[in-house]
């Protein structure tokens, strides 16, 4: 009980700020007490301790640090900021454009001269790349998981690019997966941390749980869900332990998240999704 109580005390203090469901005692408690068996609650609060979460201090800090940088060696190349397009991915779910706002304010883009549109304004991405030419093409962003929600948008948008521009994704924190995802696209990842399949102890290919603590927790998975064997492990079976303070991914356990509607089971981490819509 000892550990448990100081296991709660931390999340509460390390876990602050998430926006979706506060962190808070009871929270923690209603969570925790789904799981009876003493050797489960023991497994779950490890594994919650390979949670790597990003507040918004973390997350904002690192977006300007990234874009400094990405400017400067812009620079290097002959590319000055009039002919950077920074582009917001306007789609369900993403932060892409809170980050976008934040940097425009923060970083002075427009002031630079730098162009930023939304990728659903293809008539205006259309203009403006044509105008310039040539330049640079950056596409903003709190988190990546598989690539395949910004591949989809990329690929939408790419047939209305005029001329010849270098691609960047700027982004705080990425999957490993994202980064294979973005290759194939050949766009150039600027990132602060790439998140490893190694680093995930529910992936398969991840060596940091033994077999039998490894197939317990992903049975409690799927019990939150109340789905199949592997479904529970998140989007594509990513089993991804990034927790970002605005939301949580998709790619994320459902043993973190809970059931949709949060019933039968409630989540120590809901996505905004997941929540029960409040009349």
């Amino acid at each position: 009980m000892l550990r448990e109580w100081w296991k709660c005390r931390r999340a509460v203090k390390r876990f602050r700020g998430y926006e979706p469901q506060p962190v808070t005692r009871d929270s923690f408690v209603r969570w925790l007490d789904q799981f009876q068996a003493p050797t489960d609650r023991k497994l779950v609060l490890s594994l919650l301790d390979s949670i790597v979460y990003l507040d918004e201090r973390v997350v904002k800090r690192a977006i300007l640090e990234l874009n400094h940088r990405l400017l400067r060696h812009l620079g290097e190349l002959g590319i000055p900021p009039e002919k950077i397009i920074y582009v917001q991915i306007d789609d369900a779910g993403s932060s892409s454009p809170v980050m976008l706002n934040y940097l425009r304010n923060r970083a002075g883009l427009e002031r630079l001269g730098c162009k930023l549109v939304d990728s659903n304004n293809v008539k205006g991405f259309n203009e403006f790349t044509n105008q310039l030419g040539e330049g640079a093409i950056v596409y903003v962003d709190d988190f990546v998981g598989t690539g395949d929600q910004f591949a989809g948008v990329r690929d939408f948008i790419a047939e209305f690019i005029v001329g010849s521009f270098s691609e960047f994704l700027l982004v705080p924190s990425i999957c490993e997966e994202g980064v294979h995802q973005l290759g194939r696209v050949g766009i150039e990842p600027v990132v602060k941390y790439v998140h490893s399949k190694s680093a995930r102890p529910l992936h398969e290919y991840s060596d940091i749980l033994d077999d039998d603590e490894k197939k317990r927790l992903m049975e409690l998975c799927a019990e939150m869900e109340q789905s199949c064997y592997y479904r529970g492990l998140g989007y594509k079976r990513t089993a991804g332990m990034v927790v970002l303070y605005s939301n949580a991914p998709d790619e994320l356990p459902r043993i973190f998240r809970g059931s949709l509607n949060q019933s039968p089971k409630v989540g120590i981490f809901p996505r905004h999704q997941d929540l029960p819509i409040r009349h």
